[in-house]
């Protein structure tokens, strides 16, 4: 886990795996359940239309993690 963002490799892999649709960023149903889970009971992500979609706090975790 990184001491600064609070995440873990896998949940950055996942957050930067997100793709544009539109406004929103979604991520793949395919990526690992267990984290998945994690995502949504952390606010990480949520379901909208069938989609996983990051949510406000979800991009802001991912900003903070980028690889500049």
């Amino acid at each position: 886990m990184d001491a600064t963002t609070g995440s873990t490799p896998q949940l950055e892999n996942i957050l930067w795996t997100a793709r544009n649709a539109g406004a929103s960023l979604i991520i793949s149903r395919g990526q690992d359940p267990a984290a998945i889970r994690d995502m949504l009971d952390q606010g990480l992500v949520r379901e909208r239309f069938g989609h996983l979609v990051l949510t406000f706090k979800g991009i802001q975790l991912r900003r903070s993690c980028a690889r500049h």
